[in-house]
């Protein structure tokens, strides 16, 4: 399931800088609104991360305890949140947007300072495309931290993010488009060891994957969201009774089962209407409507328009985000 959405979501890397920077500093970041505009205008949703390449720093997001970090950390900030990046969490900020260029397609390098003792760290934005429903980025915290350093050996995740900062470090043709790809891979890997550290009682999409009752009738779900499933249907392939599951369904996902797969069927569709697929009524069947006019108002009722219009429309705003990236 949890690459059903990856796959659907469409998540992309792009735009990368990295800061070389002397002791004491301090940055603070921007509106989520204006960091797209800085870097990226026509993204719908911005994840920005860190990777510590070298050094010890303070990360403070709005509304969250300070996180020391050090060499080999990660941090992602899945919802964007405005935070302040500092070697002494009490210094005064300076703007990031007054010292981060604008992106060119390569890896800009940020030196502030002279100082010997210096902090480098590689910073990456992901764009995510939320299309008409997202329940991975909506149960992420603000917050993703891991440290490499403590990674079993033959840990895949140190390998990658040495791979990045050596890959950034050189900077040579290809590097924008290799670090894109790698970044999206650090990001799954380090979705992954989040959703490893849940609480058997995490209240979520993400908690309700590791819930055996919830977690079989998602399986099911995505697994064939054309069937004409029912909540008695679904309760009784997951062994539950129906009051069981729909209790514990919205308990943990926020929504009735039925609701949770029409938003599913019309982010599925989304997805074939964006990727070209050869007709409406292909698709209408494809995600388990009876008839073309079927899913024309179910969509509309969603969107607010019809799905010819929603794809000319996205079509016109991807071929526009092509050319920006």
């Amino acid at each position: 399931m949890l690459s059903d959405v990856l796959r659907i979501v469409r998540l992309s890397g792009a735009v990368f800088f990295r800061a070389d920077l002397a002791l004491p500093w301090a940055a603070r970041s921007v509106s989520a609104e204006e960091l797209k505009q800085m870097l990226l205008p026509r993204a719908q949703q911005m994840i920005p991360f860190h990777v510590v390449e070298h050094g010890r720093c303070w990360m403070a997001v709005d509304g969250s305890v300070p996180v020391e970090l050090a060499d080999g950390d990660v941090i992602v900030l899945p919802h964007c949140k405005e935070h302040t990046i500092a070697s002494d969490i009490a210094l005064a900020p300076v703007p990031m947007k007054d010292i981060f260029p604008r992106p060119n397609g390569r890896v800009s390098t940020i030196a502030v300072g002279e100082g010997k003792a210096r902090t480098r760290i590689v910073c990456g934005f992901l764009h995510c495309d939320e299309q008409l429903f997202n329940p991975l980025c909506h149960g992420l915290p603000d917050i993703i931290h891991v440290r490499t350093t403590a990674e079993p050996p033959g840990s895949l995740l140190p390998a990658l993010i040495d791979s990045m900062t050596r890959e950034a470090q050189a900077d040579q043709d290809g590097t924008a488009c290799l670090l894109s790809r790698v970044s999206e891979l650090v990001f799954i890997e380090v979705l992954r060891r989040h959703i490893a550290s849940l609480g058997p009682d995490t209240i979520g999409w993400l908690g309700a994957l590791k819930d055996p009752l919830v977690g079989r009738a998602l399986r099911l779900l995505h697994g064939s969201p054309e069937h004409p499933w029912t909540v008695d249907d679904l309760s009784h392939q997951v062994g539950a009774s129906r009051s069981l599951l729909a209790d514990r369904f919205r308990q943990f996902v926020g929504q009735p089962p039925m609701q949770y797969l029409t938003a599913w069927r019309l982010q599925l569709a989304a997805s074939l209407l964006q990727n070209g697929a050869p007709s409406i009524s292909a698709i209408a069947l494809q995600v388990g409507y009876e008839s073309e006019p079927a899913f024309n108002r179910a969509f509309k009722r969603h969107t607010g328009v019809p799905p010819a219009t929603w794809r000319d429309r996205n079509s016109a705003r991807d071929q526009a985000l092509g050319k920006a990236g």
